[in-house]
């Protein structure tokens, strides 16, 4: 091949692989994105190192704020460009598993962590969480039947143990000792706890409280909030502000009561903006593990 010929082969060759990158770049940008399930917290729906699709069109696809090939995570650095969420075909709804971009990283948008969750709280909620129970306008949520919660387990003899052949057939992994002899800590669904609670050398099995904000830190940083006991916070409706700075010194509570009502008459102040969504940033509601 001469020189000539090899020229015109390569620059045949560049034009497929650029013209290639395009489509698949626009693929994931405006229509489907492929993501690795990260984390344990949906174990009994998806687990980590799943591949899941996720659909753009169901919320809407939002245009790149990055200029870079989002599949490589390759972007040119400091170029931001203004990001708009194109219309969807349906609407969020509460029970939707969504991936979003987590929202105190400091990066663009597209660039944030991805994580998968279901959704709880729609435009115009006030959310909470008592007693570990997620309570939506003042109303217990039914939880789903793979939800997984951290439970005390109380043995009838600190000498006993709880062995894996006691475990697995429930789906529960491991059981961790605690500073209490006879109590220890598993992550299993209600079912499942259910199921142990009915081992004869089991005296009883109760959702396990965190009572600490200390050792339990949780959003937004001074509150008194915890894992267990949490809110109740408002999710204000799209395009409106609230102010969610927390003065130390002031009860949380009555703070976030201030912002729900705040939220729910539409008036604006400064501070954290809702997508309309429910969850900051939701990509999708549809997800095909894989």
């Amino acid at each position: 091949m001469d020189a000539r010929s090899w020229k015109h082969a390569a620059g045949a060759w560049l034009k497929s692989l650029c013209f290639a990158l395009l489509i698949a770049t626009g693929i994931q940008v405006f229509l489907v994105q492929p993501f690795v399930v990260p984390t344990s917290s949906m174990a009994k729906t998806i687990k980590p190192g799943d591949y899941i699709l996720v659909s753009k069109l169901h919320y809407g696809p939002r245009t790149p704020q990055s200029v870079g090939l989002p599949f490589l995570d390759l972007y040119v650095p400091g170029v931001h460009l203004p990001s708009a969420r194109l219309p969807g075909l349906a609407e969020p709804e509460r029970g939707d598993v969504v991936v979003f971009h987590y929202p105190p990283e400091k990066k663009p948008i597209d660039q944030k962590t991805a994580y998968v969750k279901r959704l709880v709280g729609l435009p115009g909620d006030t959310v909470e969480v008592q007693n570990g129970r997620a309570v939506v306008n003042g109303k217990p949520l039914t939880a789903v039947p793979t939800v997984q919660q951290q439970w005390d387990v109380h043995l009838k003899d600190p000498r006993m143990r709880l062995l894996p052949n006691h475990l697995r057939p429930l789906g529960i992994q491991a059981a961790r000792p605690t500073s209490d002899p006879d109590r220890r800590l598993v992550t299993a669904t209600p079912e499942a706890a259910d199921a142990l609670e009915a081992y004869s050398f089991v005296r009883s099995v109760a959702l396990s409280a965190s009572t600490s904000p200390a050792k339990q830190p949780t959003f937004p940083a001074n509150s008194d909030f915890t894992r267990d006991e949490y809110g109740p916070v408002p999710v204000p409706r799209k395009t409106r502000r609230f102010d969610s700075q927390i003065r130390p010194g002031r009860s949380t509570k009555k703070q976030f009561d201030s912002m729900r009502d705040t939220a729910q008459s539409g008036s604006r102040a400064g501070g954290v903006e809702s997508t309309g969504s429910g969850t900051a940033d939701t990509r999708s509601s549809r997800t095909t593990s894989s």
